[in-house]
């Protein structure tokens, strides 16, 4: 797999406002270095607070960094705030899939609508080919044709997360970037997902960075585990090393707790 991704340096820091009697608070993260090759899925966990969704934040843009190179397809981006000479976040090399999906949605526009914004705005397709490239991605994730008419409230959970599915992959990206993708759907729609995601993966090359608490689903899916505590990776490797080999206090934390859960004799 060829690399499509490389994080240099890249570094976080907030300081709360200062309390009475009290010291401000700083939260550092980074600095970050991590690699991303076609087709690979990574995984990304850890404790609540410990950083991982400002990271998913930083590698698509919406937040700034203080420090920080992102090479991505070829192309040099700085990531520092007051330096961009490029607006990363307008690249459409990577997207991001939002965890709650119909709080993505106008619920006042239909779907095609919803779709055709990223295309009219990054795209030089015309009004035909833009229709034609909307319905082709809604049965690309599931859908039918007929759903570009289909309004928020007219869509059940499972249809609305394809929905933002098709809005993530409709500029084919190389790149998709999830918060908690699955941590709001029931578990029949939670396994659906999942399955679509692994066949857009294949059909379309996808790399998949994904944040998760359930390590089920990392186990089942990544080929690579990142563990982050207190704004620092601490540890990464191969899904199945990091799960039979932990080395951090951390990780053996993360694991313990999923081994835990889950009947043993499914662990080896």
């Amino acid at each position: 797999m060829s690399e499509i991704m490389h994080v240099q340096g890249l570094i976080f820091r907030h300081s709360s406002k200062k309390k009475w009697l009290k010291k401000p608070e700083v939260f550092e993260l980074g600095p970050i270095e991590l690699s991303v090759k076609r087709g690979e899925t990574i995984a990304i966990i850890g404790e609540n607070r410990s950083g991982k969704s400002l990271l998913a934040k930083m590698l698509v843009g919406a937040v700034a960094a203080d420090e920080g190179v992102i090479h991505l397809s070829n192309e040099r981006y700085n990531a520092a705030r007051k330096k961009t000479t490029k607006s990363y976040n307008r690249s459409n090399d990577i997207r991001m899939i939002f965890q709650h999906s119909s709080e993505a949605m106008n619920p006042g526009i239909p779907a095609g609508m919803i779709l055709d914004e990223p295309l009219r705005l990054n795209t030089k397709m015309t009004e035909n080919e833009r229709k034609a490239a909307i319905e082709d991605t809604l049965v690309k994730v599931g859908l039918l044709r007929e759903h570009y008419y289909f309004y928020r409230h007219m869509l059940s959970d499972g249809q609305q997360q394809r929905i933002a599915l098709a809005r993530a992959v409709i500029l084919q990206p190389k790149i998709l970037v999830a918060d908690e993708p699955f941590a709001a759907l029931d578990p029949s729609i939670r396994s659906q997902s999942v399955n679509l995601i692994l066949k857009l993966q294949e059909e379309m090359g996808l790399a998949f960075i994904f944040i998760s608490h359930n390590l089920g689903i990392v186990r089942h899916i990544a080929d690579k585990v990142i563990v982050m505590d207190n704004g620092q990776i601490v540890e990464s490797g191969k899904t199945e090393t990091i799960f039979r080999w932990p080395q951090h206090e951390m990780t053996k934390k993360l694991i313990l707790a999923y081994q835990s859960l889950v009947p043993q004799q499914t662990l080896n």
